[in-house]
């Protein structure tokens, strides 16, 4: 027994010591590089300025295709936050739940940007989301404000040195941290070395999980009252099937079905484009070198960890991994 003990304390020391020893290459390697190496030659930048009308900048993220954007003062030439599907999915919520739809538009319709923070007040005391850093910050020093926070991305944003005035450079995200690191870290082999299990990588145990017959406003309800982003979508066995994510409420904005969210999901799904990444899973023996090839080639924003029945038993977020290789 004492023997047996004795191992296991040695086994539980060893794991710790190699997952030290991993967070701090991952650390080194974010430390050695700045936002700035992740800005792209060329890319296309959406900035809101907050004189917007709200429906008129929801409909603008709607319209590209992406899931936030930061918004300018330009009456006091600063950064001002970002606008995310979060925001817009905790506005259906709201006016859902307390008026028709019609009231919704017409209410939004008056409603300017620079007046969307006391707006946000209404769902739980959401604030509006203004994280930043500067393009020359390190990764390891963004990396640390987003895990800080429960956002994904941030504004990179500088200084005019001649006006002093805001100037928003790009936007920067975990998955692009992470792409970055997977493909230009040098000693892959660590990567190989652990699995999810190993380094406690993801969240376990009373997942929120609905069915094709559920309804759309219904799973927002579970995005909002649980404070997550995607809900895994099961059959009659618990296997899973799909799942809904806030990226979707994007698709239902798109098609003009705002006003139908009692719609089951099963309908929804189907509207996305043959090119949606859809779900993907994995499993808690699966190395993080797998787990960051797989978020590289598909773009995903999470994965369904599965049992060897395809039945969830947790959910890996790009936070979660990110996380376990910061020290």
């Amino acid at each position: 027994m004492d023997i047996l003990g004795r191992s296991d304390k040695e086994d539980m020391r060893s794991g710790e010591v190699k997952r030290r020893e991993l967070a701090q290459l991952a650390s080194f390697f974010l430390k050695q590089h700045s936002a700035y190496d992740m800005i792209p030659v060329s890319f296309r930048l959406i900035v809101l300025d907050t004189k917007l009308l709200v429906t008129k900048a929801l409909s603008t993220l709607v319209q590209n295709g992406v899931e936030s954007a930061p918004m300018y003062d330009s009456a006091q030439a600063c950064y001002a936050g970002m606008l995310t599907t979060t925001d817009l999915v905790n506005l259906i919520q709201y006016y859902y739940s307390n008026f028709s739809y019609t009231e919704a538009i017409d209410d939004l319709g008056q409603v300017q940007l620079e007046d969307y923070k006391e707006l946000l007040m209404r769902f739980k005391s959401r604030q509006t989301n203004t994280l930043c850093s500067n393009p020359l910050d390190t990764l390891y020093e963004v990396s640390r404000r987003l895990l800080a926070t429960d956002y994904s991305t941030l504004a990179l944003v500088d200084e005019d040195t001649e006006t002093g005035n805001d100037v928003i450079v790009s936007v920067l995200s975990i998955y692009r941290i992470l792409n970055f690191m997977a493909v230009n870290i040098d000693d892959k082999k660590k990567l190989r070395q652990h699995s999810l299990y190993d380094l406690e990588i993801g969240t376990y145990g009373d997942l929120v999980t609905a069915t094709m017959d559920v309804s759309v406003i219904d799973i927002i309800r579970m995005f909002v009252d649980n404070n997550i982003s995607v809900v895994p979508i099961l059959d009659e066995n618990g296997v899973v099937l799909n799942v809904f994510a806030e990226s979707d409420i994007i698709l239902l904005a798109r098609e003009g079905l705002l006003d139908e969210l009692t719609i089951p999901v099963s309908e929804a799904l189907s509207l996305r484009p043959d090119d949606y990444p859809g779900v993907h899973t994995c499993a808690q023996d699966d190395t993080l070198f797998s787990v960051l090839d797989t978020i590289r080639k598909t773009q995903v924003q999470r994965l369904i960890v599965v049992d060897e029945d395809i039945k969830p038993v947790g959910v890996v977020t790009l936070s979660d991994v990110l996380r376990a290789l910061i020290i």
